[in-house]
């Protein structure tokens, strides 16, 4: 059997192998699916990711992904129910190599059925069908003008995606090499894009009407056309040479289960409680339960007079459900076993809008208050941090002091945490590359750390139980290690892909490491502070746009989602859960994997 060309969700994902197993015989069959990939020579391949893409109406998730072993073997920990006459749709992905032939046995053919493939791959020089969007960005030899780009172009969605490089092919084809044309084609997608941008952020004002030209406007269409012209001047389908930066952390029991959100939507976030996961639509007033077990799906609408898009998602230390806005300073808890919601709205303070964006979180990523019972957030429009009291109702917030040399004009206050003294809260400031701590009882700013570079992007933290703050360096690449108790840097340490975009990082107080996911890199790297190395966890699909991700406590499991923020941008819209198979999840009981 030969290979086929898989197009899904507009883009190639890998080859689908349709092999028909003929199961007639096992009606209503329980199917366990196994099997070792191979390469040409016969020699089994390590780390390659097996994806059982079951469908949208799957029982209980959409699409199953594992790992191969030393031995090249693979097992899908659960069985597929009512496989009979049924082609399974296996995607195999491994850097380096295509797929070239698969074999199909099936053994025993009573109440059960076992179906075993031998799926042979080919080494190819070029790896363009795996490798992430961050890849063509290493063609940038200046590292500053990297981190602008990617400041630039992968705030809302990965750059350049699939359709990015068959626009440049396209380009190809009609002008060659003439410059003012290629500029001048690129000019027009950064314009678009700018629209959309400006169409995202103003749903949460019904009586704004978008501007086109000053939409087109918001950014520096010349600057971005014509770096994008210079430094892709090609067709952009072939790339050689890519490979992870740093050792696979995967193995035979690692387990991906993704869980697609019918369309239209933009999944924004996610977290896990008990077996239900929760999602996240930024587009709507919903949020979306997924039952991990059935695949069931529910939707829980924010109470609000006015358009909420959930943005943020964070676990409350009664398993209750904390939703933050894209819109109009609604804050909303959840009770997801009477499904009653607590809803607060802070329209303005001193004079401005709010702009809500995160809640303080603990090293277990729970919403905590500070000594006073406030929560806290960051304000991103005003730069400012602010609180309220969820009982009183009282809410204040107090901005930034300017930083000489860096642009007030693009402070904008981004993600926040709180120490354990419960009397500090540490922020980042996007846009000036810098972040800095507040003191909670004195109402007083107290550190700033500036960063080399206001292309730095520091976005999303984390804290250690031990008060150590971790932040992401989106422009960059890079992750700072900084202790708060100390008022010491520790470490900046450089991503195993600097184009990768880090959006956020993670505490994972279960393993002692922190787990950061990227926007731009179709990965998910963790880092061990004792070592100071890096593990990858490959993604198994392209454009997997990743913000937060939280770690189940209860299981140790992986949580988030893939986050493209417009609905219009094309790209997969599933929460997902995964199994590192490091046997943290094991050794606590956790059943994620087993259907019941």
């Amino acid at each position: 059997m030969g290979p086929v060309s898989l197009l899904h969700h507009g883009f190639v994902r890998g080859l689908l192998v349709a092999a028909s197993l003929g199961l007639a015989a096992t009606a209503q069959a329980e199917l366990s699916v196994e099997g070792q990939v191979l390469d040409v020579n016969g020699r089994p391949l390590a780390q390659a990711q097996v994806t059982l893409e079951w469908g949208a109406d799957a029982v209980p998730a959409t699409a199953v992904t594992v790992f191969t072993g030393e031995d090249g073997r693979f097992k899908f920990p659960q069985t597929f129910a009512d496989a009979d006459g049924k082609d399974l749709p296996i995607v195999v992905r491994a850097l380096g190599f295509e797929q070239l032939q698969v074999s199909v046995s099936v053994k025993d053919q009573r109440s059960d059925a076992t179906a075993e493939l031998i799926i042979v791959m080919a080494g190819t020089s070029n790896r363009a069908a795996i490798a992430p969007a961050s890849a063509w960005l290493a063609s940038i030899d200046d590292p500053e003008e990297q981190a602008q780009l990617v400041m630039d172009c992968v705030g809302c969605h990965q750059y350049p995606t699939p359709e990015a490089r068959n626009f440049a092919a396209a380009i190809d084809d009609l002008h060659g090499d003439e410059p003012l044309a290629r500029q001048q084609s690129w000019s027009m997608i950064v314009k678009y894009m700018n629209f959309l941008l400006a169409e995202e952020f103003s749903r949460g004002d019904p009586s704004r009407v978008v501007d086109p030209q000053t939409a087109y406007g918001r950014l520096d269409n010349q600057y971005v056309a014509e770096a994008l012209a210079r430094h892709f001047p090609g067709r952009m389908d072939h790339l050689e040479d890519f490979d992870w930066g740093a050792p696979l952390i995967v193995t035979p029991d690692t387990v991906i289960s993704e869980y697609e959100v019918p369309e239209p939507n933009a999944v924004r976030e996610a977290i896990m409680i008990g077996p239900h996961l929760w999602v996240a639509d930024v587009a709507s007033d919903d949020l979306i339960r997924i039952d991990t077990r059935t695949g069931e799906q529910k939707t829980y609408t924010v109470p609000s007079e006015v358009p909420v898009g959930p943005h943020t998602l964070t676990r409350g230390a009664d398993n209750s459900v904390w939703m933050a806005p894209l819109f109009n300073g609604v804050v909303g808890q959840l009770d997801p076993v009477t499904g009653e919601w607590r809803v607060w709205r802070f329209e303005e303070v001193n004079g401005s809008r709010v702009s809500l964006h995160d809640l303080t979180f603990d090293p277990n990523h729970e919403v905590i208050a500070d000594t006073r019972g406030r929560i806290w957030f960051s304000d991103i429009a005003n730069n400012a941090v602010g609180y309220f009291h969820p009982e009183t109702g009282e809410f204040d917030n107090f901005r930034v002091p300017e930083i000489p040399g860096r642009p007030g004009s693009l402070a904008a206050l981004y993600g926040i945490v709180m120490t354990s003294d419960r009397q500090h809260i540490w922020y980042s400031q996007l846009g000036i590359g810098a972040f800095g701590s507040f003191n909670t009882e004195t109402l007083q700013f107290e550190e700033s750390v500036l960063l080399p570079s206001v292309n730095t992007g520091p976005r999303r933290l984390a804290i250690s139980e031990d008060d150590i703050l971790y932040v992401p360096l989106y422009g960059t690449g890079q992750l700072v290690e900084y202790d708060t108790r100390a008022k010491q840097q520790i470490g900046v340490y450089d991503l195993p892909d600097r184009a990768s975009a880090p959006y956020a990082v993670t505490w994972d107080p279960v393993r002692q490491v922190v787990w950061i996911p990227t926007s731009n890199g179709d990965v998910i790297y963790r880092f061990d502070p004792a070592s100071k190395e890096f593990g990858v966890l490959p993604l198994p699909r392209q454009r997997a746009f990743l913000r937060m991700l939280a770690v189940d406590p209860a299981s140790g499991v992986l949580v988030s989602s893939y986050a493209n923020v417009h609905e219009r941008v094309q790209g997969p819209r599933m929460g997902f859960v995964i199994d590192p198979g490091d046997g943290y999840s094991r050794d606590q009981h956790i059943s994620m994997r087993v259907n019941d």
